[in-house]
């Protein structure tokens, strides 16, 4: 399900100052059979459910909900070049540039009329607007100040529950802390024993936080991520 459980959140939140794309396409099951059989058991988390509940919707800012998907169009499309072309520092800065220019928008946009909520832009306008604020890492006082209200999306049913376990863990590991749900390492950290964590007790303590919010294991996780960022002819 996509709303968020309440259980641990005090525990969570005292490890954060901010306290004081995007969904998941399983890999094909003859890769990752336990990142399918989730994803199968699961279809409410599927972009189709997510087009239909926002069609559902009268949404009150057709036009908000259009600029965030321009804005991560440009953000998808320098960052794809860049991934082609690793050498290329002219891709990298036009990532760079999409990056600063859609933090430039989106404080003033959150400042001025508070971060878009699903009546207004729909879920997929919600997840657009996550992107972009997951990008903003040069900003790391930014990310962490807009967690409680990421927290509240997810809990409002607006935020898929796997992004917002993506970004409390970039909030987290650019404050120097450890990773709550284990999504935030490089793929040769991944194909580590204990997938970038420490040890097998880091595991055990993720896997158990990633039961209590109601995603995907993760090993199922790992294995569908690391296909996803293989190299494809």
């Amino acid at each position: 399900m996509r709303r968020l459980m309440q259980a641990g959140w005090a525990a969570l939140c005292v490890t954060l100052p901010a306290c004081a794309l995007a969904g998941e396409t399983a890999a094909p099951a003859t890769v990752c059979p336990g990142a399918a059989a989730w994803a199968a058991a699961h279809p409410e988390e599927s972009d189709e459910a997510v087009a239909r509940r926002d069609a559902a919707r009268s949404l009150t800012d057709p036009q908000l909900r259009a600029e965030l998907a321009k804005r991560v169009a440009r953000d998808q499309k320098a960052r794809t070049a860049a991934v082609a072309r690793p050498d290329n520092a002219r891709a990298w800065r036009e990532v760079t540039l999409a990056d600063e220019s859609n933090f430039k928008w989106l404080k003033e946009l959150v400042g001025t009329r508070g971060f878009p909520t699903a009546a207004q832009v729909g879920e997929q306008g919600v997840t657009h607007a996550w992107l972009l604020v997951h990008h903003a890492d040069h900003n790391r006082d930014f990310q962490a100040a807009l967690l409680p209200v990421l927290r509240q999306r997810a809990i409002d049913g607006e935020l898929g529950l796997s992004d917002f376990a993506k970004f409390t863990d970039r909030v987290l590991k650019g404050h120097g802390r450890p990773q709550y749900y284990g999504t935030q390492f490089r793929p040769e950290e991944w194909a580590t024993p204990h997938f970038g964590l420490p040890d097998a007790a880091s595991v055990r303590e993720v896997e158990a936080h990633r039961q209590e919010l109601g995603i995907m294991p993760l090993a199922d996780y790992v294995c569908m991520m690391s296909e996803a960022r293989k190299p494809r002819n």
